[in-house]
C-alpha cells in the first residue's frame, strides 16, 4: 500500500504543470506575477529581472467580456485611449492581419519619463483568441542618466520593427492553463 500511495504521489508531482514560459526575441519569459481583478492579467519577465524592476517586460491580459471582431475593435480603441489618457504619445496605431489571415489591432506607445531618465516603449497587440479578446504588451525601458532620449532613438531605429514583428507573431500559452486566483 505504501508503494502505491508514495507512486501516486511521484505521478501526481510529474504531472503538475511546469510554469509557462514564452520566448520572445530569443529570450525566455517566466511568469512573474499575475492577478485576476475584473480581467485576468499574467506578467512575464528575463531570469535577470523582477516585475518591480525591469527593462522588457510581457504582459497578457485576458478579456472574457470580448469575443467577437467589434468587440475587439471596442477593447482597442479603450487601451488606445487609455495611453492618451497617462500621457503616452502614440506612434503607431492599425489594424493588421496575422499569417492565418486574422485581423489584430496593433498599437506603439511612448512614454517619456525624464525624472527615471527612461523613455518606454509598448508594442500593443489586441487580438481574437480562441475564446476571448487578448491583450499582449511588450515594454521596454530605455534608460540612460545622461541621455536617454538619444538611446530611446536609437532603439527605434534599429529594434522597433523586430520587437513590432515579435509581439505580432508572439506564441503564447494556453490562457485557460494560465493559474489564477479563485475569490
Amino acid at each position: 500500500m505504501k508503494f502505491i500511495a508514495a507512486s501516486l504521489a511521484v505521478l501526481t508531482a510529474a504531472s503538475a504543470q511546469a510554469p509557462p514560459t514564452i520566448t520572445l526575441l530569443g529570450r525566455p519569459y517566466h511568469l512573474g506575477s499575475y492577478n485576476q481583478k475584473s480581467k485576468p492579467m499574467w506578467e512575464f519577465i528575463t531570469p535577470d529581472e523582477t516585475v518591480d524592476n525591469w527593462k522588457t517586460l510581457l504582459t497578457v491580459i485576458e478579456r472574457p467580456d470580448a469575443h467577437t471582431k467589434p468587440e475587439l475593435d471596442q477593447v482597442g480603441e479603450g487601451v488606445l485611449q487609455n495611453y492618451k489618457s497617462h500621457g503616452a504619445k502614440i506612434l503607431q496605431a492599425k489594424t493588421m492581419v496575422d499569417t492565418a489571415g486574422k485581423p489584430y489591432n496593433y498599437l506603439l506607445a511612448a512614454f517619456d519619463e525624464p525624472t527615471h531618465h527612461r523613455y518606454e516603449f509598448d508594442f500593443v497587440k489586441m487580438a481574437l483568441g480562441p475564446k476571448n479578446v487578448f491583450i499582449a504588451i511588450y515594454g521596454v525601458r530605455i534608460t540612460d542618466p545622461t541621455d536617454y532620449l538619444s538611446k530611446a532613438k536609437t532603439f527605434l531605429t534599429q529594434h522597433s520593427g523586430e520587437s513590432g514583428d515579435a509581439i505580432s507573431n508572439v506564441v503564447l500559452p494556453d490562457l485557460t492553463k494560465l493559474p489564477r486566483k479563485e475569490f
